[in-house]
């Protein structure tokens, strides 16, 4: 793969942002901010949808697209938790204050221009994941500005404030499930300038716009609350939104691949240019070559047609070897094809002449030769193979003739959908203005300039001018502030540091390390709250809890969160130990371990140690202390036993003295 100059490109990306908000109620009801998990939803609804005309009397492209699929939707609800205005079923209630001084917020922090009047305004979606067909959504400020670490300014082009669409929960054949649960979260939209121009400087890019965000504390940070898409084009190219961007580190993956995928399609217009054969030589064509494959070897198309399925073939004029020109390795454009059929069709298997027909699909050259004839293909001819029938097979191969002549234009624009080995796939058709309309039901939203300023007065800040400040007062690495911030924990450390300013590592640690194991235990973390650090950390500070027990601790919090000190640490089983014990017992393990003392030296020392815990009690008593303590009483035994040196010097003196008595 070529190493790429990203100048002599022309690559722009710009980036969208979108970050649910953590306000206590939904958008546009009463109905709480909050996803049920994997709780089983108390009742379902079947619905279809269909395309409407946008503002200017047009069907959206990438809407047709999706009402190709043919599918329908159930709705899957919670009586107590989502409402009729999920459904489509009642007008929007007003939109939520809480939410739009967040936007308002951080609107300032990116130095936008703040619109005085909101207006809400439809998106029209028919993939199922919103029942009315439409997303609502309002523009708030304009002509921001974001500063990346390596000092260049950014445009910030919009701050958008909307609902967010339901969450997917399964698909069965056409069905889709989608769960309302999610359906009308707040979230905000940014959206960057395309003048980003390497693939390092876009995922500084998304960090940086990440890391505002947390420093907000306003908005969520569980899994999926952020979500990231990337607008990719370079010179002769055209703009590709690749959505579901999960990972900072995958940025610059996509874009790579990106750019050598708009390369190679251009590369292939140009090939198409220089040969005789034009757009308008591309004919839907489909011959049924059932017959000739009725003994093929290929079991595959042997057990369809024993289905009844239908064997069609179809000419692609002068576009033999267009289909197996790679556009990234292993990844050939007749794969962009295949690719696009799946999704909108659901078929999975695109053959065609570039590949190798008898070494990959056992066909005969019989019935290779008999397929050429019947579809009177040339040399410089493709031809497909598709095993279908009825509707999916009509629309396969609408999608195989549009595809095709989008070759002879390059770089066709499309949504596409991230995946984690780097590369993407194609989603749908790339959506346009004409899906945009006003909201008929909601009024316009007037913007005091008493409310604008009251906000813009009450920022701190920026996470950058904190990270330093913060690292060198407390000795801490800046990576660590960094993860302060963006786990909104910078507050409760605030808290914590005036009861343990001598060890802000452990302070540090109680707040991510201990919770980030609890998470991954699957433990109920949202239980947490800064009253527990501070009991917690006071605990250790005074010498009620041991280091060790912190954790269990923590544990018992997740899950009984009512539960003062005392009460969660006879739970965890942590015992009261009285320290004026301590010695009686540690004399009583050593007289008990005396031969492996004497065998082992300090060796001895972490057989005794956990011996000591078990005695104390778990927690019981930080680790430090029982070491110190075990180690000062062991002193007088490992000082008392003669070294491996000494003794050797000892031998040697004996032998000497030996053999001056015979002298």
């Amino acid at each position: 793969m070529n190493v790429l100059n990203y100048e002599e490109l022309g690559l722009r990306i710009g980036i969208e942002i979108h970050q649910q908000l953590a306000s206590a109620k939904k958008l546009f009801c009463n109905c709480p901010n909050q996803l049920q998990g994997t709780r089983v939803p108390d009742f379902e609804l079947l619905r279809k949808q269909r395309p409407v005309l946008g503002e200017e009397g047009k069907f959206d492209k990438g809407m047709l697209v999706e009402f190709l699929k043919k599918g329908s939707v159930v709705y899957e609800g919670y009586y107590d938790s989502t409402c009729t205005y999920e459904l489509d079923e009642t007008p929007p209630f007003a939109c939520n204050p809480e939410c739009i001084d967040i936007v308002l917020e951080i609107a300032h922090l990116f130095k936008m221009q703040i619109v005085r009047e909101m207006h809400v305004c439809r998106k029209n979606y028919v993939d199922g994941s919103v029942p009315g067909g439409f997303q609502r959504t309002m523009e708030l400020g304009q002509n921001g500005k974001l500063l990346l670490q390596n000092g260049k300014e950014i445009g910030i082009e919009n701050i958008f404030l909307e609902e967010d669409a339901a969450r997917r929960s399964k698909t069965e054949g056409k069905t889709s499930y989608f769960r309302i649960d999610r359906l009308g979260i707040p979230l905000t939209e940014i959206t960057t300038t395309p003048d980003i121009h390497d693939p390092f400087e876009a995922k500084d890019a998304a960090y940086r716009i990440g890391l505002l965000l947390r420093s907000t504390n306003k908005v969520k940070r569980v899994l999926g609350s952020t979500r990231q898409d990337i607008n990719i084009s370079i010179k002769n190219g055209e703009r590709i939104e690749i959505k579901g961007v999960q990972k900072l580190d995958w940025i610059p993956e996509l874009v790579d691949f990106e750019c050598h995928r708009q390369l190679k399609l251009i590369e292939i217009k140009n090939i198409l240019a220089k040969s005789s054969d034009s757009v308008n030589d591309i004919e839907r064509n489909p011959v049924d070559v059932t017959s000739i494959f009725t003994k093929t070897p290929c079991k595959f198309v042997n057990a369809g047609i024993k289905k009844g399925l239908k064997f069609t073939g179809m000419k692609l004029k002068g576009f033999n070897s267009i289909f197996g020109i790679e556009v990234f390795p292993n990844i050939r454009f007749g794969t962009e094809v295949a690719g696009k059929v799946k999704v909108l069709t659901g078929l999975k298997g695109l053959i065609h002449s570039d590949e190798d027909l008898i070494g990959k699909y056992k066909f005969s050259e019989e019935e290779i030769t008999q397929v050429k004839k019947k579809l009177q293909v040339e040399d410089s001819d493709l031809f497909i193979l598709l095993l279908a029938k009825g509707q999916a097979l009509d629309t396969a191969l609408d999608v195989i003739i549009g595809r095709t002549k989008a070759a002879f234009i390059g770089v066709p624009e499309e949504t596409r959908q991230a995946q984690d080995d780097g590369t993407h796939v194609f989603l749908r058709e790339l959506g346009g203005e004409k899906r945009l309309y006003p909201d008929t039901d909601s009024p316009a939203i007037s913007l005091s300039e008493e409310r604008i300023n009251r906000i813009k007065e009450s920022l701190g800040p920026y996470p950058w001018e904190i990270i330093p400040v913060y690292a060198k007062k407390y000795e801490l690495d800046p990576t660590i502030v960094e993860d302060l911030i963006m786990h909104g924990k910078l507050g409760v450390f605030e808290k914590l540091i005036p009861i343990m300013p001598e060890n802000p590592t452990l302070v540090v640690r109680t707040i991510t390390d201990m919770v980030k194991v609890l998470h991954r235990d699957q433990k109920n973390i949202e239980n947490l709250t800064d009253h527990h650090f501070i009991e917690l950390i006071s605990g250790v500070k005074n010498g009620e809890v041991a280091k060790e027990a912190m954790e269990p601790i923590l544990e018992i919090w997740t899950q009984y969160p009512a539960f003062d000190l005392a009460k969660a640490k006879d739970r965890a089983g942590i015992s009261t130990f009285d320290l004026t014990k301590l010695d009686s017992i540690i004399k009583e393990i050593i007289q008990k371990n005396l031969e492996l003392i004497t065998s082992r030296g300090r060796g001895a020392m972490g057989p005794l140690m956990g011996d000591l815990m078990k005695a104390v009690g778990r927690g019981a008593v930080d680790g430090k202390i029982l070491s110190s303590k075990l180690n000062q009483a062991l002193t007088p035994y490992f000082s008392s036993k003669p070294t491996k040196n000494a003794r050797k010097s000892e031998t040697k003196s004996s032998k000497s003295q030996k053999k001056g008595g015979k002298n």
